[in-house]
């Protein structure tokens, strides 16, 4: 008896119990993982135990669209107190047409016997896919994704530029544009794709008359060019292309209400300016999409039109860029449409065509869920959508469209991604790193690694803010220098730290800001530097100098906190309870004319879950000064012919109701919103505040 309850006790250490209202579960193991390496069942054996003190009668399942994939030995029994039961689980992998890692839920549920409560438990159940990738003839042993350095892309970009005129232009504007993102895939700075005087960028910026401002296909287009290069979508000479695409947002979507093409575009160029998921357009966009899914899984360009192999790949990028998991059954769903498109040769068709477009969009889209289109379940006899690209590649390195046509820098555009492992938007499919990158005027066919050698850092900027309970300190952007040399006033040492961390970032800040901060070594040796005055605030008893990066609060010494470019730096007297602002205006306008109203939003950041709630009793400074209601918002009507700076705070008597401010919004009325310099205190940021979060962008200046 004793070995018994010995055993018990160990059982229940180990297992995760719920009991409630005497109704007891507990379950070992408390995770099952299911590794795949062939199309054989696997079983997981899974032990329930009552941990209660009445009878209940358990089940077990899967949310519906996994529970084909599994079976259950019993999945449906009565327990008396103290017994247990083993459930044999086993995993179908030929049930599973998409072969996709799964992360997901098994549910176990107790009903007392004798009353109607009941409890209920979750045991996270893994599956992993370690099938071996089956490589085809025409793939030449490479494996996908393919290199930069591989002769398929090197020829393929070398094509590009054998392309490019004196202007920049590779092919017109709009296809200028999707080069852009080709060449930023291969991990290449498109400002150094130049002919003469003029990179590809500075064409599209020159040429941007050609974008027809009310759509919003257009601007999505140039948007995610744009941001591929590193460029700030929103201040392209004073002008904010993320709010004319956040302008179309109407009933809950982008652009024309009868199209769906244009919401793809708009959720994926509106990421790659830095908007958050949570983004009400961007959800309420993705809701409508899904809304719009036809019965077989795949989307039109267009409401009630016929599903494509092109669309249905735009869906799913747009989506996944939205949050959305590869498992839902909305990308579930089009995976196996996509599935279905594809040819006896490996190829998706478009109107019965095997295409470079329609197959570099499906690989595009089968990468951003996960999906490798070189696996075995997308291979019709011996070939996948890979081997069907690359047939369209040309012996100058472009690719045709179909084949027995010319070829094209639109096609070439298309498949250089692809062939990378890459999606759209392209920086979310790899991480900006703080490293070198080639120039690419050197690139020949001839020589592909020797060639390869000189390097360049362009763009590699942080934005910091400081803000003092009095006032703003310093806000601007700070190149990331390679090294800085700091000195600890009470210890009178000099050290050199490396430039990727907020105390770098800081020190340079103070050299172009002109304010003094100290730094102590004495306090943490061992950890770290310690800031404990900036422009000659100290700290004071449990209120210091605190840091955030991307509005998350640091969690280490302000020297070891590595940043990369793009990164959002608050720096602000307070404590740890005290909590980042942001001002968000509706209807999203940057330039109004006079007598018009707006409608100004403040939010807080909870650190606990991440999310923006609006801030009842907040300032809000235009003019005059604003006391927000209960629903954090005031609305102002803007009388005088000038530009508007923004912003809000609040400051309470305890730290649970003290708040930093926000940064400063700029509202043009009856006049344009100037270009300010990078020496002025006002900068060129532009703080758009539609944006649910960190808004990671760089900032062109022009002088």
């Amino acid at each position: 008896m004793k070995s018994l309850i010995s055993l018990l006790f160990l059982i229940m250490l180990f297992s995760s119990i719920k009991t409630v209202f005497g109704v007891g579960i507990g379950v070992n193991p408390s995770q099952l993982e299911y590794i795949v390496t062939s199309n054989s069942i696997i079983q997981k054996d899974l032990w329930v135990f009552n941990t209660g003190d009445t009878p209940a009668q358990y089940t077990l399942y899967f949310d519906a669209q996994y529970q084909p994939l599994f079976s259950f030995s019993i999945n449906n029994f009565l327990l008396n107190p103290g017994e247990n039961r083993k459930v044999t689980i086993a995993y179908d992998p030929t049930k599973d047409s998409n072969k996709i890692n799964l992360n997901i839920n098994l549910y176990v549920k107790g009903v007392a016997a004798n009353s109607n409560i009941e409890a209920g438990m979750i045991v996270n159940v893994k599956v992993i896919y370690q099938l071996s990738e089956t490589t085809t003839t025409s793939l030449a042993g490479k494996t996908f994704p393919f290199k930069p350095s591989d002769p398929e892309i090197v020829n393929a970009l070398n094509y590009l530029k054998n392309m490019q005129d004196s202007s920049g232009n590779i092919g017109g504007f709009h296809i200028s544009c999707w080069a852009i993102m080709a060449i930023a895939s291969a991990g290449y700075d498109p400002h150094n794709f130049r002919k003469n005087s003029y990179s590809i960028v500075d064409y599209i910026i020159n040429n941007r008359n050609q974008i027809d401002q009310t759509k919003a296909t257009d601007l999505s287009k140039f948007i995610l060019a744009l941001t591929a290069a590193h460029e700030n979508p929103r201040n392209i000479e004073g002008i904010d292309y993320v709010a004319l695409l956040e302008a179309t947002f109407r009933n809950n979507q982008f652009g024309d209400e009868t199209m769906l093409n244009d919401d793809f575009w708009a959720i994926m160029a509106l990421r790659s300016a830095g908007v958050s998921k949570s983004d009400f357009k961007i959800q309420s966009a993705a809701s409508f999409i899904k809304n719009h899914q036809n019965s077989d899984g795949g989307w039109s360009w267009n409401i009630g039109g016929a599903s494509d192999v092109d669309d249905t790949s735009a869906a799913i990028m747009a989506l996944i860029s939205a949050g959305e998991s590869n498992q839902s059954p909305s990308i579930l769903n089009a995976l196996n449409y996509l599935k279905s498109q594809l040819n006896p040769n490996g190829g998706f068709t478009y109107m019965g065509e095997v295409n470079a477009a329609s197959n570099a969009w499906g690989i595009m889209a089968l990468t951003a869920a996960g999906v490798n289109p070189t696996s075995s379940d997308w291979i019709k006899n011996g070939k996948s959508p890979v081997d069907a690209l690359l047939t369209l590649q040309n012996p100058d390195g472009s690719f045709s469209y179909a084949q027995g046509q010319s070829g094209s820098a639109w096609w070439t555009s298309y498949a250089i991604p692809a062939l990378l492992g890459k999606f759209y938007p392209i920086q979310e499919s790899f991480i900006i790193q703080s490293t070198t990158t080639t120039i690419l005027t050197s690139i020949s066919t001839s020589s592909i690694t020797q060639s390869l050698t000189t390097q360049t850092k362009t763009k590699n900027q942080v934005y910091i803010r400081i803000e003092d309970v009095s006032g703003t300190v310093w806000r601007g952007w700070i190149e990331i220098p390679s090294s800085t040399t700091i000195t600890c006033y009470n210890s009178g040492k000099s050290y050199i730290i490396p430039g990727d961390n907020v105390l770098a970032i800081l020190n340079e800040a103070s050299k172009l800001g002109g304010f003094t901060y100290t730094v102590s070594d004495q306090w943490y040796p061992d950890l770290g530097f310690y800031v404990d005055s900036i422009n000659g605030h100290k700290a004071e008893g449990v209120y210091g100098w605190l840091y955030r990066v991307n509005y998350v609060l640091g969690n280490t010494a302000i020297n070891n906190f590595k940043i990369h470019p793009l990164d959002e730096i608050l720096i602000y007297w307070g404590t740890d309870k005290v909590k980042p602002l942001k001002i968000e205006i509706q209807p999203l306008k940057l330039e109004i004319n006079v007598g018009e109203s707006l409608t100004i939003i403040v939010k807080y950041r909870d650190d606990l879950t991440g999310e923006w709630h609006p801030l009842p009793g907040a300032t809000v400074h235009v003019n005059d000064s604003y006391v927000t209601d209960n629903e954090g918002k005031v609305t102002v009507t803007f009388t005088e012919k000038k530009v508007y700076q923004i912003y809000a705070e609040k400051w309470g008597l305890t730290p649970d109701d003290q708040y930093v401010r926000s940064d400063i919004v700029y509202i043009g009325v009856g006049v344009p919103i100037p270009e300010f310099s990078f020496s002025a205190l006002l900068l060129t940021f532009i703080a758009l505040t539609i944006t649910y979060a960190l808004i990671k962008r760089r900032v062109k200046i022009y002088k």
